[in-house]
């Protein structure tokens, strides 16, 4: 009932007066995957090109990085400010996404994880999801620390669990629990992702940073950078900057926390995200704060669905953040 009355008022107008109220709010935007027809959470085309409408009629789309720098330089946030981010490195972004952004030049950033470019390794949710799709054999417990998986369930009762609780532990528990899913699938994991699953090239990447399109930092492997050593995750912030510059040269760049939420990252992660090179970071959720901290700037979600897709855009969203005080963390 609430939703209905708030989609009914943006209609009749409220959705404008959100816009004008929070124009000093840039709404950051968080996308994943992109599809020609409907297929999973994936954006399509159709919806996504009259997003860019919506955008390019309503607001001052700009990368990141654009951003970064205009509040650095004038320590003002631009009216209307729009942000398209889009994360991990899906080569669908190139195929769908890009050719849009291009004909409406609308500019975005894409946040890349490097080894996946590299085809060093394949996203790692991708291989559980992949392993539980191609398994010959759905029998035996499957432990991960303090929790046991019944590998007998279906993949829908069993990958978004077994993905949720793999996030919050370290990476070598991760990697170890995924190849003793593969032994107990009794198949053998690609060493390369999938078409479905599969990543940009740099070549890729090269040309679209030429069309405008900032290529930010995703981390070197997409762990947990909350649930690592501190050494190690100082290697897949700084070593993703590094492999970005090495490959498609020296401009201004910003970085996205794998994940994204408030375990996933903290003050001492920030100041090592401050001290790479990188201009700004975001999360993966949205708060009160919105841009008000540094180097965790939130981010609202980008999604199919209109009703919730024009509450990120038009300022709804915040305004309930600020209303409720809204606060997942405070840093």
């Amino acid at each position: 009932m609430k939703s209905a009355v708030i989609e009914l008022a943006g209609k009749l107008g409220g959705y404008q007066l959100a816009r004008v109220l929070t124009r000093k709010q840039p709404k950051i935007l968080m996308y994943h995957r992109f599809s020609a027809q409907k297929k999973g959470h994936a954006v399509t085309a159709a919806t996504f090109e009259q997003q860019l409408q919506l955008i390019k009629h309503y607001f001052q789309p700009m990368t990141l990085a654009a951003l970064a720098q205009i509040i650095k330089q004038t320590g003002r946030t631009p009216d209307n400010a729009v942000v398209i981010t889009v994360d991990d490195g899906y080569r669908d972004f190139y195929e769908v996404a890009y050719p849009l952004l291009k004909h409406y030049q609308v500019p975005a950033t894409f946040f890349v994880t490097t080894g996946f470019v590299n085809q060093d390794l394949w996203l790692w949710p991708d291989q559980v999801l992949w392993l539980l799709r191609n398994r010959t054999s759905s029998s035996g417990r499957l432990i991960v620390g303090d929790k046991t998986f019944d590998l007998t369930e279906s993949v829908k009762e069993l990958w978004w669990p077994l993905v949720l609780h793999l996030l919050t532990v370290e990476n070598h528990i991760r990697l170890s629990a995924i190849a003793e899913l593969t032994r107990c699938s009794e198949v053998s994991l690609p060493s390369t992702a999938p078409d479905e699953f599969s990543a940009v090239t740099w070549a890729q990447l090269e040309e679209m940073q030429q069309q405008g399109i900032e290529i930010g930092g995703h981390t070197l492997s997409h762990p947990s950078l909350g649930h690592m050593p501190v050494a190690e995750a100082q290697v897949e912030i700084n070593g993703s900057f590094d492999v970005l510059r090495q490959h498609l040269g020296d401009r201004p760049r910003t970085f996205c926390y794998p994940n994204g939420q408030p375990a996933d990252y903290s003050e001492e992660i920030k100041k090592i995200v401050s001290q790479s090179g990188f201009l700004a970071a975001v999360t993966a959720y949205s708060d009160q704060f919105n841009v008000d901290l540094p180097w965790a700037w939130r981010r609202f979600v980008g999604c199919e669905e209109a009703f919730q897709f024009n509450k990120s855009l038009f300022g709804v969203e915040h305004l309930g953040n600020q209303m409720r005080r809204t606060q997942r963390c405070n840093y």
